[in-house]
C-alpha cells in the first residue's frame, strides 16, 4: 500500500491544495465522522486527499463550531462572558467558564477534546499511508504534520498532559499513555522544528508554511515558563529569533484598516500569516454571532444567521478603552442599532437604516434595540435582553448565512508578530525603546491622533488600567441598579501591565486574552488570570485553573488517563 502511495504524492498534493486554497471543500460536512481504515481505500489518492480535508475540517470545528474551543478560551476572561439571559432562557450552562468552577463535564472540554483527537486521527491516517519521509512527499507530509502538531499545540495549551499519538497503526484494543506536559511539549516543539525548512514558503491559503510554523514556535517559546513552570528567558530569546526570521523574509505587513483581517474574505490581506477558510455553500461555521446577538440584532447586518442572545462583553474591559480608539466600535456593536441598507445581492451596508424596534419589553428605554454597557450579573439575577456590547470585530456577511457565518479566521497575523517582539524585548530587558516604537506602530491605525497612539516604555511597563475587582449589581429589575456587589483591585500590581492592555484592546475573541492572562503575572507570582478579580468571578490562588480538566467521556474512554491536579475524577 505504502509503496503504492509514494507513487502518487503529487496528486494528492494537488487535491489537497484545491481544498484549501479555494476558501473552501467540496466534502459534505457529515462526511469526517465516517471516514475510517474501514470505509476508506487508502490507496486511492482521491479519498487519502479527503482524509486530509478531514483533518482540516476538524481543525476549523476545533476552533469555531458550538461549544467549540473558541467559547472554551474566551468566555473565561476579562474580556467577554455568557451570562444567564433573564427571560431568554438560556446561558446558565456557561457560568462555571466565568466563575473558574468548572468541572470534567463541560460540553465545550469535550467538543476541544474530541475535535483535536479527530483532526489528529485523520493526519496520523495521511501519515501512514505516505510511509517514510522521501524527497517526493517531503513537503505534503510536513503540511499534514504542522496541522497535528497544531491539536497538540492547542491541547498542551488547554489540557497540558495528553495521550500522544502518532501513528493509527495500533493493535485493537490499544489505549494511548497520557504523557505530562514536558513531554507534549517536546514534542510540538520538535515537530515544527522539523518541518520549518521542509514545508516551503508558498501561501497558499488555508495552508502553513515556513513562516506559519515559526510563528506556531515563537507561541510555544513564549507560554513555555507558564505552561511547565519553569523560570529564564530561553523562552523569550528562542521566540525573537523565530519573529525576526518572519519580520526579515516573510514579505508580511499591516493591514491599513484594523478590520481588514476579520472580513468574510482574507485571502489577500497583507497581515494574515495563518487562517481557516470557509465559505457560504461548504464551510459557514462561525457560530460567535450566534451566541452574541438576538435574531432581530442581526437584522442590524442584514444577516439570516440564527441569533441566541447570549455573549456579551465584561462592562469592566469596556471601560479601559480610550474612547478614541477605532477599535473600539470596530470590535463592539453599541447602542441603538439600525437595519442594514440592501445595495445588491448579499450586499449590505450594516447599521445604516432606521432605528431596529424592540418588540419586546422596553428595557433600554428608547424603544429600540439598544445595547448597554452595564450587566446586571452572570446569574443573579443575571443579563437582560439588551444588556452588554456584542462583538462584531468578524464580519458578519448580508444575505443568507445558512444559519452560521463564513467568515474567514485569522489564527496568527503579522500585528501578533510585532507585539511578541515588543513583549520579548521587555522581558529581556534590552532595546525597550524598540519595544515601544512597535507597540505605536500597531496603535496609529487605531488613533487619528499621533499622540494618543505613542506608548512609551513607562507605559508598557507600568501597571494595566484594568479597574480589577468583583462588580456586579444584584438587585432585581431591568431598571434597578441600586444593589451594587464591588470591591476593588485594580491592575497596578500586574508585570507589564500595560503592555497587557495593549494586547487586550487589539486581539479581543482571536483566543489569545487567555493565554495571555496566564503568562502575565501580579507582583505575587500569580498569573493574572487566576489572581485577579472581575464581573462576578472572584480572584484565588488556585493556579492549578489554568488548565482545563481532562472531559469526563475521555476518562470514561481511556482508563489509562489520570485526571489534572486539582480537578476530581
Amino acid at each position: 500500500m505504502k509503496n503504492i502511495f509514494k507513487k502518487t504524492v503529487l496528486t494528492i498534493a494537488t487535491g489537497a491544495a484545491a481544498l484549501l486554497s479555494t476558501g473552501c471543500t467540496d466534502l459534505h460536512e457529515n462526511l469526517y465522522d465516517q471516514l475510517n481504515d474501514q470505509t476508506i481505500d487508502l490507496t486511492n489518492p482521491k479519498e487519502l486527499s479527503q482524509l486530509l480535508g478531514g483533518a482540516v475540517a476538524n481543525y476549523r470545528y476545533l476552533i469555531t463550531g458550538w461549544d467549540s474551543m473558541w467559547i472554551l478560551g474566551e468566555m473565561c476572561t476579562d474580556q467577554q462572558m455568557i451570562p444567564l439571559r433573564i427571560q431568554v432562557g438560556w446561558g446558565a450552562q456557561y457560568i462555571n467558564l466565568h466563575k473558574h468552577d468548572w468541572n470534567h463535564e463541560n460540553a465545550a472540554l469535550g467538543s476541544t477534546w474530541t475535535f483535536a483527537y479527530q483532526g489528529i486521527t485523520y493526519c496520523n491516517m495521511v501519515l501512514d499511508a505516505m510511509g517514510d519521509e522521501t524527497p517526493e512527499n517531503m513537503q505534503l507530509r510536513s503540511h499534514v504534520r504542522f496541522f497535528r502538531a497544531m491539536f497538540y499545540y492547542h491541547l498542551l495549551d488547554f489540557f497540558r498532559n495528553v495521550p500522544l499519538q502518532t501513528t493509527g497503526e495500533v493493535e485493537a484494543g490499544y489505549l494511548p499513555e497520557q504523557e505530562g506536559a514536558e513531554a507534549v511539549y517536546n514534542f510540538v516543539v520538535t515537530e515544527f522544528a522539523d518541518i520549518k525548512d521542509k514545508i516551503g514558503d508558498e501561501k497558499s491559503f488555508g495552508y502553513g508554511n515556513r513562516f506559519a510554523v515559526c510563528m506556531a514556535l515563537a507561541k510555544m517559546y513564549m507560554n513555555r515558563n507558564a505552561w511547565l513552570g519553569k523560570d529564564g528567558n530561553d523562552g523569550f530569546e528562542a521566540a525573537l529569533t523565530e519573529l525576526q526570521t518572519i519580520i526579515d523574509e516573510g514579505g508580511y505587513d499591516l493591514a491599513s484598516d484594523y478590520s481588514e483581517p476579520f472580513r468574510e474574505n482574507i485571502g489577500t490581506c497583507s497581515e494574515v500569516i495563518f487562517a481557516i477558510p470557509q465559505d457560504r455553500t461548504h464551510t459557514h461555521n462561525w457560530t460567535m454571532q450566534s451566541y452574541a446577538f438576538p435574531q432581530t440584532g442581526l437584522e442590524a447586518y442584514g444577516s439570516t444567521a440564527a441569533g441566541y442572545n447570549g455573549s456579551c462583553a465584561v462592562p469592566q474591559f469596556i471601560d479601559t478603552y480610550d474612547p478614541d480608539d477605532k477599535r473600539l466600535p470596530a470590535t463592539w456593536a453599541m447602542g441603538t442599532q439600525h437595519y442594514a441598507v440592501k445595495n445588491g445581492e448579499d450586499d449590505y451596508t450594516p447599521n445604516a437604516g432606521d432605528p431596529i424596534p424592540f418588540d419586546a419589553d422596553d428595557w433600554s428605554g428608547s424603544g429600540f434595540l439598544t445595547y448597554n454597557q452595564n450587566v446586571h450579573s452572570i446569574d443573579n439575577p443575571g443579563a437582560y435582553q439588551q444588556e452588554g456590547y456584542r462583538i462584531h470585530k468578524y464580519e458578519i456577511p448580508g444575505g443568507n448565512n445558512q444559519g452560521t457565518t463564513a467568515t474567514d479566521i485569522a489564527m496568527f497575523r503579522y500585528t501578533d508578530v510585532l507585539m511578541m517582539k515588543a513583549e520579548c524585548l521587555l522581558r529581556l530587558g534590552r532595546d525597550e525603546q524598540t519595544a515601544a516604537d512597535l507597540v505605536t506602530q500597531v496603535r496609529q491605525r487605531a488613533f487619528d491622533n499621533p499622540t494618543k497612539a505613542k506608548r512609551t516604555v513607562a507605559d508598557l511597563k507600568g501597571g494595566s488600567k484594568y479597574a480589577y475587582g468583583h462588580n456586579e449589581y444584584t438587585s432585581v429589575g431591568f431598571n434597578d441598579w441600586g444593589t451594587h456587589v464591588t470591591t476593588y483591585e485594580g491592575g497596578e500590581d500586574i508585570e507589564l501591565g500595560g503592555l497587557l492592555d495593549d494586547l487586550g484592546w487589539e486581539f479581543v475573541g482571536e483566543l489569545h486574552r487567555r493565554q495571555d492572562m496566564v503568562r502575565f503575572r501580579t507582583t505575587s507570582g500569580v498569573s493574572v488570570y487566576t489572581a485577579k478579580s472581575y464581573f462576578c468571578k472572584d480572584g484565588n490562588q488556585e493556579t492549578y485553573r489554568e488548565t482545563f480538566p481532562i472531559p469526563n467521556d475521555a476518562l470514561l474512554s481511556n482508563i489509562k488517563l489520570v485526571q489534572n491536579p486539582g480537578y476530581s475524577k
